[in-house]
């Protein structure tokens, strides 16, 4: 489903005229849009409504709409249901500092008209000056209950997932994101240009988005990187009504073969070193961000099931909300990996996006990235300017600020601690089999079948931004139990190759 975005600035200009540049919204056929377009404006302390209107609204039977305002120079009065929906649709309105969300049901399924007024919106100004006044989220929804959410982009709505060196977002890493580094170079606080998330716009943020040059987000998809062969799994056919991922886009192909598994230097919990033989799999260039995880959570329409939290809301270091009705990332967090996600809550994502979370080998043969007998993916030595470890930088970073190892997988060193998919057992190498070992199942097939059944420890990978350098090695291992979440815990999708 495509859906159109116009938006025209509105201010409220100093010689007392209300120039509303209206933002508008349209679902299929159906436009959500603030009239009129620009007024006379009452003098200090006066008040002013303005109509939220919505147009060719066949078959529409839910509304989630929120208007920003500037907090400096109007304050919110009233919102009132008006001529479209039936008296008792719209639920008390919900504040929050400079945005005010209505949401309403129409009582008897769709409306029966198709256009109309959906609600009159009254403020106050309190000082004349420049400001803006828009619709930052609309949310529709059939009489099943079924959203029609989409992502804005350039005019256009489409279901995209976002690359984070797309700076301005038209689908593909091209010279014009490098355009937009540059002009923003020496900027510190949150600028565009700041995609490798450390405070400021510099020559690492150029060499960032070199490295992802002619890279492109499809519809329906993430970060493309075709798999070698050219092919293997074929994405399902755009009926415009399935928001759920193609599970082979964004992904990195790994071939078959055999390599040398743990290490005889460490812990015994590593010991012995040992050959694993593990067939072909595709496995995602990144973690899994917190728009991602959001996108899933909306989806479904909540954080838990039967009694098993999937994600943790409310922590003072979540950054994912619940706002109006809908889960939002804070600002700034849209393309860190996903934190406070038990194992649950990434098996559930992972069978939604048509993926699973990779078995220990798969992990740790992508991670050494075609190299063998080294401690990190890259190499023996680590310092910040490779990974985000041991609080370097106190918190997640962006996902693919670092280089990617060999088989292009980003962060498999730090960042956040990664979900696999086996039972945790210390003893486990002086046992495996010798082709795809599998610990606490004897399938994977089982384990995708039964996962919510399942309440033993599972095991954890990686290490995080605030794990030690010991700790971020290729080869090291730990474990939590599946309900377990944390600032520092998140996890990637893997795929079978299907024969």
């Amino acid at each position: 489903m495509k859906t159109l975005l116009k938006t025209n600035l509105f201010l409220i200009c100093a010689a007392l005229v209300l120039c509303f540049g209206i933002t508008a919204l349209s679902y299929s056929q159906a436009v959500v849009s603030i009239d009129p377009a620009e007024m006379a404006s009452p003098a200090a302390g006066g008040e002013f409504s303005v109509n939220i209107k919505i147009t060719n609204g066949s078959g529409v039977a839910g509304y989630d709409v929120t208007i920003a305002f500037d907090t400096t120079a109007l304050e919110y009065v009233e919102i009132k249901n008006a001529d479209y929906l039936p008296a008792g649709a719209f639920a008390a309105p919900q504040i929050s500092g400079d945005r005010v969300t209505l949401a309403a049901t129409s009582l008897s399924g769709a409306a029966a008209a198709t256009s109309g007024t959906l609600a009159v919106l009254t403020f106050k100004v309190v000082a004349v000056k420049p400001s803006r006044l828009e619709l930052t989220e609309v949310i529709l929804s059939d009489s099943a209950a079924n959203p029609l959410a989409v992502t804005k982009q350039d005019g256009e709505v489409v279901v995209r997932a976002s690359l984070p060196t797309d700076l301005n977002k038209d689908g593909a890493v091209n010279v014009l994101d490098l355009t937009l580094v540059a002009r923003d170079l020496g900027k510190t606080g949150s600028p565009a240009g700041d995609v490798t998330g450390d405070g400021v716009v510099n020559v690492l943020d150029l060499v960032r988005v070199a490295q992802d040059l002619g890279k492109t987000a499809p519809v329906g998809g993430g970060v493309t990187k075709p798999p070698d062969d050219g092919g293997g799994i074929t994405p399902p056919d755009d009926d415009g009504g399935d928001t759920t991922p193609d599970p082979s886009e964004g992904m990195v192909l790994i071939e078959a073969g055999e390599f040398r598994m743990g290490s005889n230097s460490r812990g015994d919990k590593e010991k012995p070193v040992h050959s694993v033989y593990v067939d072909a799999f595709y496995m995602d260039a990144y973690e899994v961000t917190n728009a991602e995880y959001a996108a899933f959570l909306n989806a479904k329409g909540k954080h838990a099931e039967v009694g098993k939290t999937w994600y943790r809301i409310g922590n003072q270091y979540s950054r994912i909300e619940y706002i109006a009705r809908k889960y939002q990332v804070k600002g700034g967090y849209e393309n860190h990996p996903v934190t406070y996600v038990s194992w649950y809550g990434a098996m559930a994502y992972a069978e939604w996006a048509g993926k699973r979370l990779p078995t220990e080998a798969e992990w740790e043969k992508a991670a050494r990235g075609g190299l063998a007998g080294l401690t990190y993916p890259w190499g023996n030595n680590i310092d910040s300017s490779r990974a985000n470890y041991n609080g370097h930088v106190k918190d997640t970073t962006a996902v693919g600020k670092y280089a990617a190892n060999g088989y292009g997988l980003y962060d498999m060193a730090g960042n956040v601690w990664e979900w696999c998919l086996d039972e945790y057992n210390a003893g486990f190498y002086a046992i495996s089999p010798a082709q795809n070992p599998l610990s606490g199942a004897n399938s994977i097939q089982w384990l995708l079948d039964n996962w919510a059944g399942v309440n033993t420890i599972r095991v954890l990978r990686g290490g995080a931004w605030n794990s030690a350098a010991g700790n971020v090695t290729v080869d090291f291992r730990t474990n939590h139990a599946p309900t377990a979440t944390g600032n520092s815990v998140g996890f990637r999708c893997v795929k079978s190759v299907t024969p």
